[in-house]
């Protein structure tokens, strides 16, 4: 199944052949070649004849094939971005991939306008160059962002060319997933002041950006900013990110309670908060619930070399 004239290859692997013929046509309205494969193994074989740009992937979680799928990538030096996919896998299961190597996740059943966006996120993430490392010691330095939830994609991508470059690729797929997560809390939840359910039923009645665009535009909330903080010690090999928005917190107490693996991953309220915990376990919110901090671990091969600024 091919689109013409494309520089852009996506391998599409999934058990439905109605999913496959789906995604495949909105993924060729993009203008991207698409191979399909209905398992693992058949994917495995394809990547004889062909180098996907992207994979899409079923995590196949009754025998954790899609994980399997994601390590062979990796242990052949493919460095393309991994999409998972699932309708039941644990929110563990979703962890471990994100530490196996993949770059996003999307809940099924996959909505058009959730795909066409992570498709263009994973195109921008595989064209990234790395740039030449000065070799600082450390650094120190505070970003201040406007309440764009439009926008996030492309400053999570900013941010990590701008602050993670000592990460090892492995770990900064997950970091831009869990910043992705922690700026778009920010903005909606904190800034904006949007609750859970506001936000689901918008995007149900396709009227998510107008209520982004009307919350804004409210003389108590326009004004609202983000702060980024982000220090690197290269001697203690460690990167510090500390989030900051201007709304009224909320209680983190409750969403620390539940258990990863007992929750349900169709519900999003505090998925992405707590899956970006899972792979960062010292996340932590200050009292108020307005101040998020982490630390991620500064690949060692970097030879104590720092981020660029």
């Amino acid at each position: 199944m091919k689109a013409a004239h494309s520089s852009c290859t996506v391998l599409l692997v999934d058990p439905s052949p109605d999913l496959r013929a789906g995604l495949a046509r909105d993924a060729e309205r993009l203008g991207l070649t698409v191979i399909t494969a209905s398992d693992p193994s058949e994917a495995v074989a394809s990547l004889e004849q062909t180098s996907p740009d992207i994979v899409i992937t079923d995590l196949f979680p009754s025998d954790e094939a899609g994980l399997a799928l994601i390590q062979t990538l990796r242990n052949r030096g493919r460095r393309c971005p991994v999409i998972v996919t699932s309708t039941e896998a644990s929110g563990p299961m979703v962890a471990k991939a994100f530490r196996a190597g993949a770059t996003d996740y999307l809940q099924k059943p996959i909505i058009t306008e959730e795909l066409t966006a992570i498709l263009t996120r994973a195109r921008h993430l595989g064209g990234q160059g790395a740039a030449p490392r000065p070799p600082l010691l450390g650094f120190e330095q505070r970003f201040v962002l406007a309440s764009d939830a439009a926008s996030m994609e492309e400053t999570v991508l900013w941010l990590m060319q701008m602050t993670a470059m000592m990460v090892s690729e492995t770990v900064r797929v997950g970091l831009r997933g869990a910043l992705q997560e922690l700026l778009l809390n920010a903005v909606e939840h904190g800034n904006l002041e949007i609750s859970h359910e506001e936000k689901k039923q918008a995007v149900a009645e396709g009227r998510y950006d107008t209520l982004l665009h009307e919350r804004a535009a409210r003389p108590a909330l326009r004004d609202r900013r983000v702060i980024v903080e982000v220090s690197c010690d290269s001697r203690a090999r460690r990167l510090r990110y500390r989030i900051i928005d201007e709304g009224n917190g909320f209680d983190w107490r409750t969403m620390w309670n539940r258990k990863l693996d007992w929750m349900d991953l169709t519900e999003g309220s505090g998925r992405g908060v707590l899956l970006a915990r899972s792979l960062f376990p010292d996340l932590s919110y200050n009292e108020r619930g307005n101040e998020v901090t982490f630390t991620v671990t500064l690949d060692s091969s970097a030879g104590g070399r720092a981020a660029p600024l």
